[in-house]
């Protein structure tokens, strides 16, 4: 069951740009009080094992990641992850502050942030496992030049960055008081067009691992390089590390665009087995569009043996009515998804099939006056398990 969560969860990661509708909130915001609430105490978020705190497998990694996670799984599947915070805005739509929460109410996190006169953000306090402050100062032409994040034990950190006469930022240096000996910095390298063609680093002992990137003629990214200070050298036992004056630099990301400057083709490359010193394919990605929407995603291996593909299907109103995941070599991996709307772009149900059993997902939604939802409420197989509630609250 853990093997086929993780493939799965895996998957779900793979389609996050096609997973749920947008969620456009209209009004002028002044505070949102988001969470999830279980029906059913005996049926809560998705765990691989049971010791996993409130905020599953992975932890509670970013807010983005979370946020991102947990509406995969809540349009996509008859399962929850968990979602629980507060944010603050200021007339401007300024974050003022940001709360995140246990499933007991209690405090994981919190942030607050100050602004000077002109909007830019240059006091922060975030409160978790400990305190901490940092403190935001600006050049003359906005660009945010020194960051020093003190905690409450005394340790600091401080994150300088130095820019060009365009405004483009050129190196940039961290130090923290608790390896004083350390050194990271971190130097841009631009084209003619602006492009960002080198992100060199530097640690204590010199040259440090760093990134170069390709364009085409019409500036989309087309190469991803990582380099490294170090070559795999040959030795009686097997092989090692060794630094040299020019490392080692090995394709990261390949990519091939359409007409209408989207990726259609992204190849992925690792270190070959045999010789760290040498890339080599491991993955293709192939995504086909029709009608200016995804069609259909094929994925192949370094033997361009397909592994897994999708396909989409959509209505009239460009909503995404059906979704097949099908694993060539292990069938019974295969999973579709068919959803249902009224008149809004939001799934009214959801039937999930998987090994022959389908399991039917209803959602129903309230809305406020200003047509933003307030509360959805996830029923399975005709029982009523969980509600996504959110308070709004406006400047007008």
């Amino acid at each position: 069951m853990r093997k086929l969560l993780i493939i799965f969860f895996l998957t779900l990661l793979n389609n996050i740009l096609y997973s749920q509708p947008k969620d456009t909130i209209y009004g002028k915001l002044k505070s949102i009080r988001e969470q999830l609430i279980f029906l059913d105490e005996n049926r809560q978020n998705l765990k691989l094992f049971s010791t996993e705190g409130d905020y599953g497998h992975n932890g509670f990694l970013s807010e983005e990641y979370t946020k991102s996670r947990f509406n995969i799984w809540w349009y996509q599947t008859y399962w929850v992850h968990y979602i629980n915070y507060y944010k603050e805005f200021d007339i401007n739509d300024k974050l003022l502050k940001v709360v995140w929460h246990y499933k007991d109410q209690s405090i994981m996190s919190s942030c607050e942030n100050k602004y000077d006169i002109d909007g830019k953000l240059i006091v922060q306090e975030l409160y978790s496992y400990n305190k901490s402050k940092t403190i935001n100062t600006y050049d003359k032409n906005n660009n945010l030049i020194l960051s020093k994040n003190v905690d409450s034990d005394k340790t600091y950190s401080t994150t300088k960055k130095e820019f060009n006469d365009k405004n483009q930022i050129i190196r940039e240096e961290y130090f923290n008081s608790e390896y004083a000996k350390e050194k990271r910095i971190t130097e841009y390298y631009y084209d003619i067009s602006g492009n960002v063609v080198e992100e060199k680093k530097f640690d204590e002992h010199g040259d440090d691992y760093g990134t170069k990137f390709e364009y085409d003629l019409k500036n989309r990214k087309t190469k991803i390089i990582n380099h490294s200070p170090f070559i795999w050298v040959k030795t009686k036992t097997g092989s090692s590390q060794k630094r040299t004056k020019n490392g080692n630099d090995q394709i990261s990301r390949e990519f091939k665009y359409d007409e209408k400057d989207r990726i259609i083709e992204t190849k992925s490359y690792n270190s070959n087995f045999n010789d760290g010193n040498i890339a080599e394919l491991y993955r293709k990605e192939v995504t086909i569009y029709e009608d200016d929407l995804v069609k259909n995603i094929y994925s192949y291996d370094n033997k361009d043996s397909l592994t897994f593909y999708k396909t989409f299907e959509y209505d009239k109103l460009n909503r995404k009515t059906k979704e097949f995941n099908v694993s060539p070599k292990y069938p019974d991996n295969n999973i579709s998804l068919e959803y249902f709307y009224n008149e809004t772009e939001y799934p009214i149900k959801l039937l999930y099939l998987e090994k022959g059993i389908t399991a039917q997902v209803d959602f129903d939604y309230v809305f406020d006056d200003k047509k933003n939802w307030v509360e959805q409420r996830k029923s399975v197989n005709g029982k009523k398990l969980y509600i996504w509630k959110r308070e709004l609250k406006y400047f007008e």
